[in-house]
């Protein structure tokens, strides 16, 4: 085989994004503007929900949306451990105690048994992570959620064109946070959104992002703006610019055409490495009305494979192969364990030792995908 370099990921720019930089670079207003606020209503209106607030990324997300529902010193929070840290710190900040769950050894999200096996009369919220674009099992929450009048919020930084129940994620009851980070589906380089269809909702974390101030920067500049504005309540500086915004607003409108390559790319990963007796890949199987949004193409390495996770990944990378871990679980991080002491996530600890993500971004070629799928089934 000829050596081949290909990336973990790589961003897709249409090449009308730089113009759209260019004209707001000229405009004078390059901070949170009208191109901002066009991409909020903009992905909204793509996801079908009613409000969206573009933040700086995807765990400020978060923060905004743990502090919406209330969560506070002396709370548990339920959440899965086999995620980003962002998903477990922020709850911290806010004084809460992180409750780790195990996950679905299918679909790899928040398995609802262990949820329900966890809940106390402390339990304020649940953290749902659709992990690797998979939607996780809503139904299930919800219901132990409303039961017991505990807020669910969804974790959705893999999740841009996720669709639950023919619905996209986003567009339902909970508050949903988006990551647009430079790895994503999606992407402005840095950035977020937090969506909801509750009004007044919407309202109080758009407040929260700039500072608690009632009016927003460009209300206060533009020209029927006026200087006077108040501190409701003290919050944080979360908003995202308009430079952002505009690779966002270019980026939805390929959206769809994205997505169609991305699923071509997938179906090439499972012909080339569906037969090979040493590999699980990513279920395909999922309930009526439900769409993966395949931010990440995983395999995991069976104990007949002839080399470990770790070697793997050193081998793959001397093929010119960049991939990556999804994820070093939170419970076995040495600042969770110190604080919270030992956990036992077996499902998570069993896929942890052998997941590997393999490269997936719009601009990879068939022959690239054969490259890589030629080179693992090869060394395992």
């Amino acid at each position: 085989m000829k050596k081949r370099e290909i990336p973990f990921t790589k961003p897709h720019i249409p090449e009308s994004t730089l113009p759209e930089i260019g004209k707001v670079l000229k405009s004078g207003w390059i901070t949170t503007g009208q191109k901002a606020k066009e991409f909020e209503q903009e992905f909204a209106k793509f996801i079908n929900t009613k409000n969206g607030i573009a933040v700086a990324n995807g765990t400020a997300a978060l923060h905004l949306a743990y502090k919406a529902v209330g969560i506070g010193p002396g709370d548990e929070v339920l959440v899965p451990s086999f995620t980003f840290c962002s998903t477990i710190n922020m709850i911290i900040h806010l004084g809460a105690t992180p409750v780790f769950c195990d996950i679905d050894e299918k679909s790899l999200c928040i398995d609802p048994k262990d949820v329900e096996r966890k809940i106390t009369q402390q339990t304020k919220a649940i953290v749902v992570v659709h992990f690797a674009g998979m939607p996780a099992d809503l139904t299930e929450i919800q219901r132990m959620a409303n039961k017991r009048k505990i807020a669910v919020i969804e974790d959705a930084a893999h999740a841009f064109m996720t669709k639950h129940n023919n619905h996209y994620i986003g567009s339902g009851r909970n508050l949903a946070c988006f990551s647009f980070y430079a790895t994503k589906n999606l992407t402005t380089a840095e950035g977020g959104m937090v969506t909801t269809n509750n009004k007044h909702l919407g309202e109080y974390i758009r407040m929260l992002s700039m500072h608690g101030i009632s009016k927003h920067a460009w209300n206060r500049y533009s020209k029927k703006g006026t200087w006077k504005y108040d501190v409701l309540f003290p919050g944080y500086k979360y908003n995202m610019t308009d430079i952002q915004a505009v690779i966002g607003i270019e980026q939805l409108k390929v959206a769809q055409k994205s997505r169609e390559k991305r699923l071509s790319l997938i179906n090439r990963y499972f012909e080339k490495l569906a037969t090979n007796p040493a590999l699980i890949l990513p279920t395909r199987e999922m309930k009526p009305g439900n769409e993966h949004a395949w931010h990440l193409f995983t395999i995991r390495l069976k104990d007949t494979s002839k080399i470990n996770r770790d070697e793997l990944f050193e081998k793959l990378k001397e093929f010119g192969i960049g991939t990556s871990v999804h994820f070093i679980p939170n419970h076995m991080q040495s600042y969770y364990k110190k604080t919270y002491g030992k956990v036992s996530l077996p499902i998570t600890e069993q896929v942890y030792k052998s997941i590997l993500s393999l490269p997936l971004y719009e601009d990879m070629s068939f022959e690239d995908v054969d490259y890589v799928a030629e080179v693992v089934n090869s060394l395992i």
